[in-house]
């Protein structure tokens, strides 16, 4: 076989393989992060105003209920949740002006959370309609060396960042905590990374972002070495707050920016309660009840394009002179 005619074989062959994996569901990074990208919120949270704490979360549920990182919404100073939380929503296209791109502010509640696991569950107030749902994968289909990526808001990086990798590894009863299993993938996570989405070849998000490694016991640097709590994880526990939340089908497509068909069902979502590991608590308040859906290294830089602490103390601020002026007003 001539050189010229072995290439075209293989040119062939290389594009029938591309054809195979497309048909089976896998998507580019470009690609998950126009869909599931407007599923990903920014929280920021605070007491005073000034100082806090911020994260990333996903919408899980069309009618506004966020799954992120119990560490994000705590104040771990006091060891009880911060006072108040805001939630915002994805611009159409991110500029790098926070003035511009966070504008779609939502408040958001906190109902449960478990400090172990490393979960936290919220609700928006008044959610927007056509809210974009990120729906679980199951890990069980994921498999060392399957491709991720993650989508968050690292310090020193830009807001809704897209980074990609794989999965590294798989520990069970992650640091002694029955029933914590977690990925370990290269994709790059730093602070503001935690809470939000690690996510598969379809977009489906399989691991919860929770932790990075930085530093070894002996202080040399440790590089490209982060954690993220398996969706199996995330699913159980929502599971004992009465939120049931399936996995994707592998044949559906990953879900799009259109407003989810009205469920059927109401069920009270457990409000904000502290949980052991694995332990189920009981409803207190059925007030306001929530719809039932079907699957609808260390950086060394010295310049950084938003420091998470005075993004939290800005924002927040505002808030709290938001509220002082209404105050004064029905005085």
């Amino acid at each position: 076989m001539s050189r010229k005619r072995c290439i075209k074989v293989g040119l062939v062959i290389f594009a029938l393989i591309g054809l195979a994996v497309r048909e089976a569901g896998s998507y580019t990074p470009k690609e998950i992060y126009q869909t599931i990208g407007p599923g990903v919120v920014l929280i920021l949270a605070s007491d005073d105003g000034r100082a806090g704490s911020g994260g990333t979360g996903s919408i899980i549920r069309a009618d506004g209920l966020v799954i992120t990182n119990a560490h994000v919404v705590i104040n771990k100073e006091t060891n009880q949740p911060y006072r108040r939380l805001s939630l915002f929503l994805k611009p159409d296209r991110v500029t790098g002006n926070m003035d511009k791109d966070l504008t779609r502010r939502v408040e958001g509640n906190l109902l449960a959370y478990d400090a172990a696991l490393d979960m936290a569950l919220l609700r928006m107030e008044n959610p927007p309609a056509g809210l974009t749902v990120v729906s679980l994968g199951d890990p069980e289909n994921a498999a060392i060396g399957d491709p991720v990526v993650a989508i968050g808001h690292p310090e020193t990086g830009g807001l809704w960042t897209l980074t990609t990798g794989t999965i590294s590894a798989e520990i069970e009863n992650f640091n002694g905590v029955k029933g914590k299993d977690i990925f370990q993938t290269e994709t790059s996570l730093n602070r503001g990374n935690s809470g939000g989405p690690l996510l598969d070849g379809r977009g489906a998000m399989v691991g919860v972002n929770t932790m990075i490694s930085r530093k070894a016991a002996d202080g040399l640097t440790i590089t490209s070495i982060n954690f993220a709590v398996k969706s199996s994880v995330a699913r159980r526990w929502l599971a004992t707050q009465d939120v049931t939340v399936p996995y994707e089908s592998p044949t559906q497509s990953p879900p799009a920016s259109v407003p989810a068909p009205p469920p059927a069902v109401e069920k009270p979502v457990t409000p904000a309660q502290k949980s052991e590991a694995g332990a189920k608590i009981p409803p207190l308040d059925a007030k306001k009840p929530v719809t039932e859906e079907k699957p609808a290294a260390q950086i060394l830089t010295e310049k950084r394009p938003y420091d998470l602490d005075r993004l939290i103390a800005d924002r927040m601020k505002e808030m709290e002179d938001l509220m002082k002026e209404m105050q004064k007003k029905f005085r």
